[in-house]
């Protein structure tokens, strides 16, 4: 299964679709991977390859895969009222990866029923890549059901065992336990309301896990969760941003009444609605007030060029893009926006600065298709039809689409210097496609 999700994306900032699995987001990820790191270290687990996937689903949810990478949904984000809850959740998760559960339900299960539950996953990205969004719908039902109730559900035994490894991270990494014992009485009053949570098919909820809790943190005063002012509100412009990219036409109707948001929460979160329901102006207006309070805010930076690049105001765009990542440089998600602009420009000085800087993006993002996709056009614009034919290959590839990757390959192959670097490179992905295609 490793790497079977891993292109099943968008950009939550440079898309319109709304049947997406997989966001991808620089601010969220960066949020999500900040509070996570330092979990990580005390559970002495790599944090160079830890890998947390963002997936946009209202269910309050989070997993762990064989291949340990941890999925947070984006109801989980929006219903946690501190980001110590989050916290709490990924240190769990992360319990279950050094406790090995995921490799013991492995082997219970069998090779047949991952095999079956990849067959879902697949017909997911067929559905992804095709637009279908009728048929993602059934499809993804079909594998949170699957997903939950075999290769991702865990025993009791196995929850009571991610728990005390987590209150031992969170420890370790000077981290409140009092977001776990909230998150799990919040858990618990929606099973008293009747309410089914896809958390607790697939981690079973009892008492004991919170006596369990609230045994842990017996010294912490839990009426009070500390925190860092700085996360805090990044936890809030994250979920002001969620909020308004998922549900714009609610959000601009409802948003004064949310609880614990402050004026510029909601004005972004207003910003992005406004944006998506073609509302420019009055986005723009609100997002040049964020900026001039947040002048070192790479975000708001984003969202502004986001706006006016897709409204053809390619030269603001640009300078926006900039700025961003003047701020927060070789952001790679960023990087990949800012060429994308570049390429729109009829110059060759932008041409080359597209391609570098995609080339600097793939350093992180290596198998991003849109990545690739985007390489392919500006080699080609820029006449080097070799490097063009080899980005096309590698972007059909990372589809699954290898006939198209192979046809690329074999025109590549005919326009590249035999024994070059660039042949190489184009032989090793021949290689690997051919010998997927043998198993």
């Amino acid at each position: 299964m490793k790497k079977l999700l891993l292109f099943l994306f968008i950009f939550l900032s440079t898309t319109s679709q709304t049947f997406s699995l997989i966001i991808r987001d620089s601010e969220i990820e960066i949020f999500i991977r900040k509070i996570t790191l330092p979990i990580a270290k005390a559970a002495n687990q790599s944090t160079k390859n830890l890998k947390i996937i963002i997936l946009g689903d209202n269910a309050v949810n989070a997993f762990v895969t064989p291949d340990q990478k941890i999925f947070i949904f984006t109801g989980l984000i929006l219903n946690a009222t501190h980001y110590n809850q989050l916290e709490g959740v990924l240190a769990h998760e992360i319990g279950h990866i050094t406790g090995k559960h995921h490799l013991k339900i492995y082997d219970q299960l069998g090779k047949a029923r991952i095999i079956n539950i990849a067959g879902i996953l697949l017909g997911t990205a067929a559905a992804v890549l095709t637009g279908d969004p009728n048929a993602l719908s059934t499809i993804a039902t079909g594998t949170q059901t699957t997903a939950q109730r075999s290769l991702l559900s865990f025993t009791r035994a196995q929850e009571g065992s991610a728990d005390q490894a987590a209150f031992n991270f969170l420890k370790k990494s000077n981290k409140s336990i009092c977001g776990i014992i909230t998150f799990l009485k919040f858990l618990e009053s929606r099973e008293v309301a009747g309410s089914q949570n896809a958390y607790t098919r697939s981690h079973p909820l009892t008492r004991e896990r919170i006596d369990d809790a609230m045994h842990a943190a017996k010294n912490e005063n839990c009426n009070k969760i500390k925190g860092s002012k700085e996360e805090i509100d990044q936890h809030k412009f994250v979920q002001a941003k969620l909020y308004g990219f998922m549900d714009p036409k609610k959000t601009a109707k409802i948003i004064n009444r949310f609880e614990n948001f402050n004026d510029d929460h909601k004005k972004y979160a207003l910003a992005i609605a406004n944006y998506k329901l073609s509302n420019l102006k009055k986005a723009n207006d609100l997002i040049n007030q964020l900026i001039q309070k947040y002048p070192n805010n790479p975000y708001f930076y984003e969202l502004k060029a986001q706006m006016l690049r897709e409204n053809g105001y390619l030269n603001d765009a640009l300078k926006n893009y900039l700025k961003a990542i003047e701020i927060i440089p070789n952001d790679s998600l960023i990087l990949i926006e800012l060429a994308q602009t570049q390429i729109n420009f009829d110059s060759n000085k932008y041409l080359i600065e597209a391609i570098e800087n995609l080339k600097k993006a793939s350093l992180k993002e290596n198998e991003n298709q849109e990545l690739w996709y985007l390489l392919s056009i500006a080699y080609g614009r820029n006449g080097e039809m070799g490097k063009s034919r080899y980005a096309s290959a590698y972007s059909a590839y990372l589809k699954r689409d290898n006939t198209s990757a192979l046809n690329f390959i074999k025109m590549a192959k005919k326009i590249t210097k035999r024994n070059s670097k660039d042949w190489y490179k184009i032989e090793d992905l021949e290689n690997i496609i051919k010998t997927k295609n043998k198993k």
